[in-house]
């Protein structure tokens, strides 16, 4: 017997209850019977030896030579029925026996069209689905440090395609298939037919549909494969479920608690018996309401988000530093969810799993009318600590790639550049650095040129001067971010670069020089010259062909270059190459936790200091400028803080204090400066020789020296924080990723605001997924002021029916600056007035003030328009690291003047497709008279 609750007691009860009341339903369950016949749409001819399987269950079977079929047993009440034939799409029909004992049901097969004869074997050039595929399988089949993951194979994957892209601002990564995919799974004895109807990964989660044809590997079961699938099975969600509905929770089983909302800034800790009473409230099974629904369904109501602990396997775990056993949640949307006679969800999207459970993939699955035989016993873990923080920290490796606009350089010149961002796991790309740092060493391993450069949506492009009187020899570029200094310094991209003596030009010694395979996008240039007295102009056109543009669009360089003053030497890694680091061997950190914190803009840190005995762990507020930024921090037990999040460039003043509550400050404090890693190994240099050019007089070669009057410096923009706009959408900051408006905030009128954000962050308080990073507190910027260190009081005492609209900013925070970092809250208010005036001058007097550098400040390129003054010659003509060519724009046009005496050009166009597809081309053109 369900326990009864008195309405009073539960929200929503009585429309659940009318539910079950409705649907309640007795019968009997004896064997039954399905059968039919399975004929061809075109013909009408009956098919012979097709398959006809219920989905999810090893009960199925073939048709005979008259296309019939007959299945029998204990079938349950609700079920899918499928069937499938080479050639055919695979059609089902959901089937509800409703107490009958016999159905018939019949299928028509429509043949497939364009099918080939063969396999077509891939290329070279499908590296990319060959990575697509390793991804999908990490998903589909299994965690890659689950053992059983190498146990498990799809035999033809050669049936899959993948696409990913864009949604709502949102990275996704799907997969479909036009024939079903054939699974063995040696670990549990099945042989699997996936007929895949959808597929989805995005990084707040994934999701997969398909039907499923199931039998056993071999007869009888192996001994190994029995114990296997009984381990997997216990502490699953079905095993939970069952369960739950067999009344047969215990202590000693499961312990269930449902989760307590958090405060607007209360942290849960990692300690699970502190949390006991606290964020966790003990559940027993007669606290939840479960009622019986037609044919064998079961509704279960779930009004809250609950934490699920199985007692009886030892897991290793790093969300609580106590408790050594598998953890899981689950929370239903709708407030309840409905299983079927084995336990099962017909629909999986009334549930939202982590932990734990979470992991489950189709090396794990068990047919739903699997039995378990055994007692419930304590299972030995098969995965140690070692395997989940290499796949937690692998998952969140990245690595610049560069693309230079020459391949060696002169003292004096420019080395402009542009990186492209590279990810283990796409997915988490919004949430690593947005800061990059890039260096030239000599051989002696001494830093020659520093520089820093933003990360935007994973791109960047910069500059490096190098100094005139730079002695030649052999150097090499060093690209990393912070977070990459965690896993040492083989993860950085390392680029050997030449320098030569004026007047000297290399030329490769490499008898044979890799080229890119790339016959996937073509590229064609148009070029024409026109002749002046000072000069000569290039009208260049630059097109991506019809056949092409399913394929082409992303992130190209474009790099003009006097071909006689240089000849590439074509032997730095391409991109295509450089992907070779996503299938390398997974890599962890190689410190116990991070060092080095993933940064969202320029960062400061350093150490507050007091008197003796007086605690160490304050609040720290630092001020960019004349309040153009600001931020709170709090500092650690030995008086260390950090904080990221600036955007600005050069140098600029930040004040630094430690404040009372009267606003004075007191202690000290000391600015640490961020030491660069240490230099240990030299790459092999690239292979050249070295030619001396004898010119004339009046042919010398100007080589791009960054002095001269043709130069003109004008800047690229760079995004700053924006001005408060009491105009623009959200004062200018844009739609947040979650949206409250009046549909919502009407339902609640008596919520205050703090309650409102809780509901929409399950588990209480508001996070930035920012991947174990100490945020601290969200921005809140109420009517178009930013509220200082009132903004919880001020927030809790706003209630919903004030209030116009809500946004919340998670991803997109980094927007906000230094204050963001933890995420931002706009609060827009009915009578639209400000809480806090906005127009305070900063008082200095309190802090203590350092200067601070911030990114380097990047010129464009230097073109020269001055047709009348003589063009003095020089290798490096034109440089543009930001061209997109999308659907609507194929081509990109421009033109740009050079010298005379350049008779030959070289066009170099690098980068890649959104798909990941790369693209290199080099185009050898005569100047025409």
């Amino acid at each position: 017997m369900w326990k009864s609750i008195p309405l009073s007691l539960k929200p929503g009860f009585f429309s659940i209850f009318i539910l079950c009341f409705l649907f309640i339903y007795n019968s009997t369950s004896l064997a039954q019977v399905i059968s039919g016949n399975i004929t061809d749409e075109e013909t009408g001819m009956p098919m012979p030896f097709a398959n006809v399987f219920i989905s999810n269950t090893t009960m199925g079977g073939i048709t005979d030579v008259n296309g019939n079929f007959v299945i029998d047993g204990q079938i349950p009440q609700n079920f899918e029925l499928a069937a499938s034939f080479v050639g055919y799409y695979t059609k089902f029909r959901m089937v509800s026996l409703s107490g009958r004992d016999r159905v018939t049901v019949n299928f028509i097969l429509e043949p497939r069209v364009n099918q080939l004869d063969a396999v077509q074997l891939r290329s070279k050039r499908d590296k990319k689905w060959e990575r697509n595929l390793k991804r999908f399988e990490r998903t589909f089949l299994a965690l890659v440090d689950d053992p059983f993951f190498e146990r498990s194979e799809i035999l033809n994957p050669w049936v899959l395609d993948f696409h990913e892209g864009r949604e709502n601002g949102m990275r996704y990564f799907g997969a479909t298939s036009d024939e079903p995919l054939k699974i063995e799974n040696k670990a549990l004895g099945y042989s699997i037919e996936y007929h895949l109807q959808d597929f989805l990964e995005t990084r707040l989660g994934f999701n997969y549909y398909g039907l499923i044809n199931i039998k056993n590997l071999s007869d009888p079961v192996k001994e190994q494969e029995e114990l296997n699938r009984e381990s997997t099975f216990q502490g699953s969600l079905r095993h939970f479920i069952q369960s739950l509905v067999d009344n047969k929770i215990d202590t000693l089983d499961y312990q269930f608690f449902k989760l307590i909302p958090a405060g607007f800034n209360s942290i849960r800790t990692n300690d699970f018996l502190y949390e006991m009473g606290r964020s966790l409230d003990s559940l027993s099974r007669d606290s939840l309401y479960i009622c019986d629904l037609q044919n064998g369904y079961k509704l279960i109501e779930l009004p809250d988000k609950i934490e699920i602990h199985f007692l009886k396997k030892p897991w290793p775990n790093d969300y609580y530093e106590n408790a050594y056993h598998p953890i899981s949640w689950i929370e239903a949307p709708s407030g309840y969810f409905v299983v079927d006679e084995y336990g099962v969800l017909p629909d999986p999207r009334q549930l939202v799993i982590s932990g734990y459970m979470g992991r489950d993939r189709r090396a794990r699955f068990l047919p739903h009318d699997f039995e378990s035989t055994m007692d419930l016993q304590v299972f030995e873990t098969v995965l140690d600590s070692l395997s989940l923080d290499l796949l937690k920290w692998n998952n969140l490796r990245e690595k610049p790639y560069i693309t230079l606009n020459k391949s060696y350089y002169h003292p004096g010149e420019a080395i402009w550049f542009s990186s492209k961002m590279m990810y283990q796991n796409q997915i988490f790309s919004d949430s690593l650095s947005k800061v990059l740092y890039v260096d030239l060493y000599d051989d002696n391993y001494q830093t020659v040129v520093s520089e820093i450069f933003p990360i935007d949506q994973g791109m960047t492009s910069g500059i490096m001067v190098l100094p005139e009187n730079l002695n030649p020899g052999n150097y090499v570029l060093r690209a990393y971010t912070q977070w990459m200094r965690n896993f040492g310094e083989d993860e950085m991209t390392f680029l050997p670069i030449p320098i030569l003596e004026p007047y000297q030009v290399a030329q490769s010694t490499k008898s044979e020089v890799e080229e890119l395979e790339d016959d996937e996008i073509d590229v064609e240039i148009k070029a024409s010259f026109e002749n002046g007295e000072f000069g000569t102009k290039v009208i260049a056109e630059i097109s991506i062909p019809y056949a092409s543009q399913n394929k082409f669009e992303g992130h190209y360089s474009i790099s003009v270059l006097d071909h006689d003053l240089f000849t590439d030497l074509k032997q730095h890694t391409t991109f295509e190459q450089a992907l070779d680091w996503l299938d390398g061997n997974r890599t962890s950190i190689i410190f116990s936790e991070p060092r080095f914190p993933i940064e969202f803009g320029i960062s400061v840190s350093g150490y507050f200091s007091d008197r003796p005995k007086k605690p160490l762990d304050v609040p720290i507020t630092i001020v960019q400028g004349e309040l153009e930024n600001y931020g709170i921090t709090n500092a650690d037990g030995t008086g260390y803080f950090w904080a990221t999040g600036l955007q600005f460039q050069d140098s600029v003043d930040i004040s630094i204090a430690a404040l009372n509550q009267r606003r004075r400050s007191y202690g000290n404090i000391i600015l640490s400066q961020i030491q660069k890693p240490k230099v240990e190994q030299f790459l092999p240099r690239l292979a050249f020789q070295v030619l001396e050019r004898k010119m004339d007089a009046h042919q010398f070669a100007f080589y791009d020296l960054m002095e001269g009057e043709y130069f003109e410096l004008d800047e690229f923009t760079l995004t700053e924080t924006p001005k408060f706009d009491m105009e623009a959408e959200n004062y200018g900051y844009g739609k947040g990723d979650r949206s409250i408006g009046q549909d919502f905030l009407q339902r609640w009128p008596d919520i205050n605001v703090n309650q409102i954000v809780e509901m929409f962050f399950p588990g209480g308080g508001m996070q930035r997924y920012n991947l174990g990073v100490n945020a601290g507190e969200p921005l809140v910027i109420v009517d178009g002021a930013r509220l200082f260190s009132e903004a919880k009081d001020i927030l809790g005492g706003i209630v919903a029916a004030e209030i116009e609209s809500i946004e919340i900013y998670t991803f997109s925070a980094p927007i906000f600056g230094m204050h963001g970092f933890a995420g931002a809250i706009i609060v827009k208010t009915k009578r639209g007035k400000r809480i806090v005036k906005n127009d305070q001058i900063f008082d200095t007097s309190e802090f203590e003030q350092f200067k601070v550098r911030g990114f380097t400040k990047v010129p464009s390129f230097p073109l020269i328009n001055e047709p009348d003054k003589f063009i003095q010659r020089r290798s490096a003509i034109y440089w543009n690291p930001n061209v997109q060519w999308s659907e609507e724009n194929n081509t990109f046009s421009f033109d740009v003047n050079f010298a005379s005496q350049t008779k030959r050009l070289l066009f170099k166009v690098i980068g890649v497709t959104w798909d990941g597809i790369p693209l290199e081309k080099y185009f050898e053109i005569e100047v025409q008279d």
